[in-house]
């Protein structure tokens, strides 16, 4: 299961190198628009000078990861490292095979390839990696500084935008903006996921029936909270329960059968896990650190055992 759920995490990085590589052949760089990050300071240079991007990205990052390996986690940046070299080398694949599509309005272009590369980098960051650059600067600055990942990115992409204004039009940029906004909201999109949960509180006279309701005729748990009524004075059962939106008109339903005095709040979440939702983030990590911590693991007792027949000898 373990090196199962590391294979899967892998793939999904190789595949999401590739949709973001065909966003920025086929629609940003026929279209002349810019990017975030380390591709954003490749794009600049490419344009004025004409040099390779995958290089380009490639040189720039030598620096970045050994500082990486030296901050962060070595499975973090072992991933990362492939997503890197897997954007790299399908920017130079794909640049041979498919067609750039030069469009008339630079709208189209910011949105067609602001999508594709927010799925790929979607899919990178949730095979727990990433392409390297700001992301990886992002990191070691909050290890070091505590500052907020989302800030450090937002800074550095701006201060990128800002030098580009320098070289190319002001249009451009406009539209590069466009495309990050929306290559941030399928990124976003994809990371917490499509099926968001609800949090719903309900506050009824007939608590224990609606909470026999909810859990044999919806089938999700239920937890009963103490409550106090600030007007009445009366002490009453809240109850407390995490469903999916789908789920939410039956629920409805349920409650009000139940009770049609019943007082009800719905919260949207953006993640729920445990149980019926999303696996525990904890039993995730260890199970996807598995395959390195065994290598590791293994090459340290191998080293172990070399020293103490080497003490023997001696």
């Amino acid at each position: 299961m373990a090196v199962h759920l590391y294979s899967i995490k892998l793939l999904q990085i190789i595949i999401g190198s590739f949709f973001a590589a065909v966003g920025i052949n086929m629609f940003i760089v026929p279209n002349h628009l810019l990017a975030g990050g380390v591709a954003g300071i490749s794009l600049i240079i490419h344009y004025i000078f004409g040099y390779s991007i995958p290089i380009l990205m490639l040189i720039i990052n030598i620096p970045i990861f050994i500082a990486g390996f030296y901050k962060l986690h070595y499975g973090y940046v072992m991933r990362s490292l492939l997503g890197l070299g897997s954007l790299a080398l399908f920017i130079s694949l794909t640049k041979f095979y498919l067609p750039p599509i030069l469009v008339d309005d630079l709208l189209i272009a910011a949105l067609f390839g602001g999508l594709l590369q927010g799925l790929g980098y979607g899919l990178i960051f949730k095979g727990r990696g990433s392409s390297g650059g700001t992301d990886i600067i992002s990191l070691i600055l909050r290890r070091k500084y505590s500052f907020n990942v989302g800030s450090c990115n937002f800074l550095m992409n701006t201060v990128i935008m800002t030098v580009s204004l320098a070289f190319f039009d002001i249009r451009y940029v406009g539209y590069t903006l466009v495309s990050m906004f929306i290559s941030g909201y399928v990124i976003d999109k994809i990371q917490l996921g499509l099926d968001r949960a609800n949090n719903v509180f309900i506050i009824s006279d007939r608590s224990n029936e609606v909470a026999e309701a909810i859990m044999h005729e919806i089938g999700r748990g239920v937890t009963l909270l103490q409550g106090r009524g600030a007007y009445s004075q009366t002490d009453k059962e809240v109850i407390l329960t995490s469903i999916s939106m789908t789920q939410l008109p039956k629920l409805k339903d349920v409650v009000y059968l139940e009770d049609p005095a019943a007082f009800m709040m719905v919260g949207e979440a953006s993640e729920v896990f445990g149980r019926g939702f999303k696996p525990s983030p904890l039993k995730e990590k260890e199970e996807l650190e598995f395959g390195l911590k065994k290598t590791w693991r293994k090459l340290k007792r191998k080293k172990e055992k070399t020293q103490l027949e080497k003490t023997k000898l001696d």
